[in-house]
């Protein structure tokens, strides 16, 4: 990659999915990155994997999980997020995340929705006394079975009835009205931006682009970000087959370049 990286760039191991931990921590430090995003896959070697990534001296920036339900009961949401947000805790990462987690069939999501809400408060809690910000992520309606909360209206919705934090995923919020307001509106509760591309016609699930190879509007998206006051880290989060025919290596320089370029261009 040429010239430096900016400092509110973070990437996601999941950019490069399928190499070891260590491999992608030298990497990203070759390339002058500085924060990362990490989930469950990336630290089932429990202590071991957090020892690796204290030691590379990264700034981790959330914790993520995902595929379970968080709609059952207050105990077992808390059950179940309590790795994540013990996990975000020891890596001194600011946030815990996950999206909503699948309904059961026939459910409607107003009740969904409703029963979300009661259940995150306990878990919620929990984080707090940790120092961490739980927050939930849109998720894409092509992988409903990983969370209901598809756009950002309804996840900023979510976010102020339970109290809690929002990941943006771009990917999955794109294509709505409104998106500066909702910007302006709850950007105290963004708590990071994810940032990645998509080609129109091509197969939605597990499909994105590097930024700049497909059709989102990511410039107009990051700039009505910055003027709405978001000062928070846009984390590079990308996989599909063109990233894997590209290679790790190549899409995440690609990525991290068009991204600090913008961010410098514009005086961040």
């Amino acid at each position: 990659m040429s010239g430096t990286v900016h400092p509110r760039v973070s990437v996601s191991l999941i950019s490069a999915g399928r190499w070891p931990l260590a491999q992608s921590l030298e990497y990203l430090a070759s390339l002058g990155v500085g924060a990362i995003s990490v989930t469950g896959s990336q630290l089932a070697a429990g202590a071991e994997a957090v020892s690796q990534i204290l030691a590379s001296g990264m700034q981790v920036v959330s914790v993520g999980t995902g595929g379970l339900s968080l709609i059952d009961t207050p105990e077992l949401t808390l059950d179940r997020l309590t790795p994540v947000i013990e996990a975000a805790a020891d890596l001194g990462s600011p946030c815990a995340f996950a999206p909503s987690g699948p309904t059961p069939a026939l459910m409607p999501s107003d009740d969904g929705f409703a029963r979300l809400i009661a259940c995150l408060p306990t878990a919620d809690a929990a984080a707090r006394e940790r120092g961490v910000r739980l927050a939930i992520e849109n998720s894409s309606i092509a992988t409903r079975q990983l969370g209901f909360v598809h756009t950002l209206a309804d996840a900023c919705w979510l976010a102020e009835e339970a109290d809690v934090g929002v990941v943006v995923e771009l990917q999955n919020c794109w294509y709505e009205r409104g998106l500066p307001r909702l910007f302006a509106t709850h950007h105290d509760r963004f708590a990071i931006v994810n940032v990645s591309d998509f080609l129109l016609g091509e197969e939605l699930k597990f499909n994105r682009r590097v930024p700049g190879d497909g059709s989102i509007p990511l410039e107009w998206l990051l700039a009505h970000l910055l003027d709405a006051g978001y000062g928070g880290y846009f984390d590079l989060e990308y996989l599909g087959p063109a990233i894997e025919q590209e290679g790790y290596a190549s899409a995440i320089a690609r990525g991290v370049t068009w991204l600090s370029e913008r961010l410098e261009g514009w005086g961040v």
